[in-house]
This record gives structure tokens, sequence and C-alpha cells, in this order.
């Protein structure tokens, strides 16, 4: 039995002293790591950075621009105006000067197609003053002397196949001008609807109907301005 003690204990030395030995180590080894960090933050190098030098040239400046020249007074010589008088001899005679004759004036011929001692300005084949200017007046006093009914067959402008659709709606602003016995003698577009329309519209409204419209109990020309609206039928 102490024998077998013997071997028990000459086993259990080793282990011990390996254990200790791997714990020395590794302690001695922690230990140096630890005082190499402490020491690499004591000890940081400082990098100064680089001087630069930076150097400025500039070149001389310009020099001023030479000063204008003066001017030249110019010397401005009149010219000397001679005038010679004649002085008329005692016993010599003057002549008068003669005049050319006036030049004949020139017939005016008229117009071609006028009557003789008609007025100048007035109407070919008419010995009277021209025609009278027409009056312009608003829309509401003339359709006030219109004679017919504008929305009768007759005389309403009808749309064209072309245009006659559902929903289609046109409009024409036109002046009419009426002659002092309430006839239509000229239409003019303002703004036309459409050229497939605009000669309906011309052609119907030159139809229309007028009461004259008098001045001072004076039957005169007139014009107005108007609007024309056109749906489909």
């Amino acid at each position: 039995m102490a024998f077998d003690q013997f071997l028990t204990a000459e086993k259990a030395r080793p282990k011990k002293w390996l254990r200790i030995t791997i714990i020395g180590s590794v302690s001695l080894h922690a230990g140096l790591l630890v005082v190499g960090a402490v020491y690499s933050f004591w000890h940081v190098d400082e990098i100064s950075p680089p001087s630069v030098n930076v150097t400025f040239l500039s070149a001389a400046p310009a020099p001023p621009p030479p000063p204008p020249a003066a001017k030249k007074k110019q010397t401005i010589v009149k010219p000397r105006v001679v005038t010679e008088v004649v002085q008329p001899r005692p016993n010599q005679i003057v002549q008068p000067k003669e005049k050319p004759p006036p030049e004949p004036e020139e017939e005016d011929d008229g117009v071609e197609g006028g009557v003789e001692g008609g007025v100048h300005g007035g109407v070919v084949g008419s010995a009277g003053p021209a025609v009278e200017a027409p009056r312009m007046l608003p829309p509401n006093v003339a359709k006030g002397n219109l004679l017919i009914d504008p929305q009768s067959d007759t005389y309403r402008p009808k749309l064209p196949a072309a245009l006659n659709r559902a929903g289609a709606r046109l409009f024409a602003m036109v002046k009419v001008c009426v002659s002092n016995q309430g006839r239509v003698e000229k239409v003019d577009f303002l703004k036309g609807a459409d050229p497939l329309v605009d000669q309906e519209i011309r052609t119907k409204v030159m139809t229309w109907k007028y009461k004259p419209y008098a001045i001072d109990g004076r039957p005169v020309p007139i014009c107005f301005v108007m609007r024309l609206d056109m749906s489909a039928q």
C-alpha cells in the first residue's frame, strides 16, 4: 500500500506544476500586453503639419493713358460779299422789264360720265351733292326698325349639312348698312362663323327690310353691328 501511494503522488505532482506554469505564462503575457498598450498611449509622436509658403506675384500697374489732345480752334473766315453798285448814266434810259404772259389755266374736264355743271365730288350721273355718310346706330335701335321676322325660314341663315349636327352652335359678327329707303346695301363680316356658312349669312341678310330711319323728318342711311347666333336644327 505504501508503494501505491508513492506512485499516485508522483503522478499528481506534474499536473499541479503544469497548471501553475500555464497560469503564470498567461498572466505574464497579459501583463506585457497591458504595459505595451499603456506605453503606446503615453508615448504618441505628434506629427507637425507641413508648412506651405505662398508667394503672390503682382505685375506693375499699367501706366495712365495719355491726356487727350487739345482741340484746335477752327477759325471760320466769312467770305466778303462785294456788292457792285451800278450808277445810272444821266442820259441813259432805263427800259422797264417785260413780264412774261400768264399761262392759260387748264380746264377741268371733270369726271368721265359726269353731268356738265355738276358739283365737284358728287355722284356720277347726278348733278346733286355727294351721297350722305351713313349714321352708326346701336343694334337695338336698328332692330326696332326691322320689318321682317329674322327667325322665319325665308330670312334665317341655314347651316349646311356638314355643320348641321347635334349640339353645333355658331355665331358671326356683321356690320350691316341700310340705305335711306330701308334696303340692305352692304354686309361686312367682323367675325365670320365658318367659311361654309358665311356666304349664306350674307345672302339672307341682304334680303332683310327696314323702316327708313329719319332725323328731323328726313330719312338717312344707317349702319350698325349685330351678332347672329345659329344652332343645328
